[in-house]
């Protein structure tokens, strides 16, 4: 195994995969509702696995365990903190106020084809409103969406909320940056000689090369940023001027995408004129 593919290695498996890890939650929903009817919902992909519980009064919760499952693979020891957080944040059916809502608003990149996909999905289901998302270009292969970071789950942002939300569409880009922005303390730099991953939360890494130029500063590369977003949760970095860094980048780039259930991209990128464009050395 090359350095670099030591430094930009795929993480290690977790204890539990996310079939164990839902019921380890159901058991904690159900001792923390004991007269609930609790039961899980599997799902294709971690995100969309679900637990559901039914009230005594007969309200309904339902909580997707993308959040925390991806919070405890960070911190597998931390499990039943994670849960119990988690837990505390189960919807009350009281929808939350506009600046909350607000503030967990987040930039999401995804890919066209994603988007192609999702709309496919809705001809197929009979939904005729097919305006479920709001999305900003990005490349010719990726794209920005918007998305509410919820605790109990990612929901996009539809161009029928925007009202209820307090926005415009010209606003949202903006304030989605601003509420990314906040997490830069977080943001942690891997790596050394010029190669270099960026960690965020396993859910917005790629979203973090918006900001790019307020990290800057945490590696130390050759020339200007090249960046590849191979996956959601991979931010790689390496400098324009160290050509054996970037032909190493590119290859973990498409090694990552090909591998990941989240794959984005391939391609290796740098910022010009305010834009992301492809890299080409």
């Amino acid at each position: 195994m090359t350095f670099f593919s030591r430094i930009f290695a795929a993480r290690q498996a977790r204890p539990l995969d996310v079939a164990k890890f839902a019921k380890a939650y159901a058991s904690a929903a159900q001792a923390r509702f004991p007269g609930a009817e609790v039961k899980i919902e599997e799902a294709a992909t971690a995100a969309g696995v679900k637990v559901h519980w039914a009230m005594p009064d007969g309200m309904q919760v339902n909580q997707f365990l993308g959040n925390a499952y991806a919070a405890y693979q960070k911190a597998p020891a931390d499990m039943d903190a994670i849960i119990a957080a988690h837990l505390d944040a189960a919807p009350t059916g009281q929808e939350a106020d506009a600046a909350t809502r607000r503030a967990s608003i987040l930039p999401l990149v995804k890919t066209t084809m994603w988007l192609a996909t999702s709309l496919k999905q809705l001809d197929a289901a009979g939904i005729e409103n097919k305006e479920a998302f709001i999305t900003e270009p990005l490349t010719d292969e990726l794209l920005v969406a918007f998305v509410e970071d919820k605790p109990e789950a990612m929901s996009y942002v539809a161009p029928g909320e925007l009202e209820a939300l307090g926005l415009t569409r010209a606003e949202l880009m903006p304030l989605a940056l601003e509420n990314l922005r906040r997490q830069l303390p977080a943001l942690t730099v891997e790596g050394k000689e010029g190669r270099y991953g960026v960690r965020a939360d396993g859910n917005y890494d790629a979203s973090f090369i918006f900001l790019a130029q307020e990290w800057r500063d945490r590696v130390e590369i050759k020339g200007d940023p090249v960046v590849a977003v191979p996956a959601r949760d991979e931010l790689l970095v390496c400098g324009s001027q160290d050509s054996d860094s970037v032909r190493a980048l590119r290859d973990m780039a498409a090694r990552i995408m090909a591998q990941s259930a989240y794959g984005l991209s391939a391609q290796l990128f740098t910022w010009k004129d305010g834009k992301l464009v492809v890299f080409t050395e």
